[in-house]
């Protein structure tokens, strides 16, 4: 079968691996494809009930299954076969025998045979998805990718053995555990799943906690971030990029703080009678121009707002990142924002930030909310959330004429972000 040539992306990521000797990777890529079982005439006619597809080899039984219809041409060349398409969770859910074998694409390069035990220890689907930017940005050694992807995980982090019983990252005991890299470098190692720490350490004590409370409370500035050592799917982070991570949120704390602060002083001097005199942050805000409406339109239903960093504007785009985390404010109304002004009402500008006045656009995510939306959000001040995209948000790009440009909307059935037909320009409502 000198002629096959990988037919789908999953193919490509295995032949890859099988190239690379890296068998962690080929079975996450497996892992993480459909599975195709050939269906019978009789059963694909609905003259027969479905089986499974079996053959017999070293005197074992062996389903049989494919990952494309181009693998199952090359296998049963001449062959007009029937398949149905399922998930690696449906085959080992419904796995019929604990004796039987699993044979994928037999005699291709791919191929593989896997034992009951084996079927079942495959990594497990959703977590080879999640996985799957984090390993696009290993393999592209793309910083901003990486940052994306790790903001999209959970972080395992494991104790120093025989430190304290602190779980708290905050808290000066906590027993971080610094270990040296191949270099001789101080590393903190983390894992982006249990699966991928027991991989490594086997039975270890861990945390969870999100990448914002990691960056936030990094220990050492010296030390790098060491993510899933000891695995196929590792990589390092200097601890300044941890470290400058953890100072933007702490920025985007302090507007909200600020916020809170600035309207709980107005409605006690509203009460009393009294001037109110902004904090220094939040009077950036107010650094408008004097023919500016400040309040959204109110023609306009209720659209919420996010900006959106420009250097992870590609990971959406390109790589359906469906995570945000910023300010989430009410949408103005078209023509009614330039980049200076949304960033100065935010109180995006300053040292450190990645938005600067000379942007010649912002980038937004905007959706509608609905029955889940908390009633106060959109209402007044901005305030700092970490979210999941929901279906039919979109991005946007608004340039510094107050033009608007529509990029994408997510689609969650397929997680991806489709580009905008012309008839749907206008904001999510």
């Amino acid at each position: 079968m000198t002629d096959w040539q990988p037919a789908t992306e999953v193919e490509t990521a295995m032949a890859t691996a099988v190239e690379a000797g890296d068998r962690d990777a080929f079975l996450a890529a497996f892992a993480g494809g459909p599975v195709l079982l050939p269906v019978s005439p009789e059963a694909a006619a609905g003259r027969a009930q479905l089986a499974w597809p079996t053959g017999v080899f070293d005197g074992l039984t062996h389903v049989i299954a494919f990952t494309s219809p181009a693998a199952i041409a090359v296998c049963m060349p001449g062959e007009s076969v029937s398949y149905r398409l399922v998930s690696l969770t449906d085959v080992v859910d419904s796995w019929p025998d604990e004796s039987w074998w699993l044979a994928v694409d037999p005699g291709l390069p791919i191929g593989l045979r896997l034992s009951t035990v084996e079927l079942r220890g495959l990594p497990d689907p959703a977590a080879v998805e999640a996985e799957a930017t984090l390993r696009d940005a290993i393999i592209r050694q793309d910083p901003d990718l990486l940052t994306a992807a790790l903001l999209k995980s959970e972080i395992i982090v494991p104790l120093r053995p025989g430190g304290s019983e602190s779980r708290d990252l905050t808290d000066p005991e906590f027993p971080w555990w610094c270990l040296p890299d191949a270099a001789g470098e101080p590393a903190l190692p983390v894992f982006t799943s249990e699966a991928r720490l027991r991989q490594a350490l086997g039975d270890h004590d861990f945390v969870v906690v999100s990448s914002y409370q990691l960056a936030e409370s990094w220990p050492d500035p010296a030390w790098q971030l060491s993510v899933n050592p000891g695995t196929a799917l590792t990589t390092t982070v200097p601890g300044e990029s941890v470290l400058a991570l953890g100072n933007w949120l702490g920025q985007l704390r302090t507007v909200v703080t600020d916020a809170a602060e600035d309207e709980r002083s107005r409605l006690v001097a509203a009460e009393q009678d009294e001037p109110v005199v902004p904090s220094q942050r939040s009077a950036s805000w107010m650094a408008e121009d004097d023919d500016e409406d400040d309040e959204p339109d109110p023609d306009v239903p209720l659209t919420l707002q996010m900006v959106i960093p420009p250097q992870y504007l590609p990971s959406y785009l390109d790589q359906g990142y469906d995570r945000a985390a910023g300010l989430v404010h009410a949408w103005r109304g078209p023509g009614r924002d330039t980049p200076v002004r949304l960033y100065r009402r935010l109180g995006l500008l300053g040292e450190g930030s990645p938005f600067t006045q000379a942007d010649e656009w912002a980038a937004v995510l905007r959706w509608a909310p609905d029955e889940e939306t908390p009633a106060d959000w959109g209402q007044g001040k901005p305030r700092m959330e970490a979210l999941v995209v929901p279906d039919g948000a979109g991005l946007y790009r608004i340039h510094r004429d107050g033009s608007e440009e529509p990029l994408a909307r997510f689609d969650v059935g397929v997680r991806r972000w489709l580009p905008v037909p012309p008839e749907m320009d206008d904001p999510p409502v």
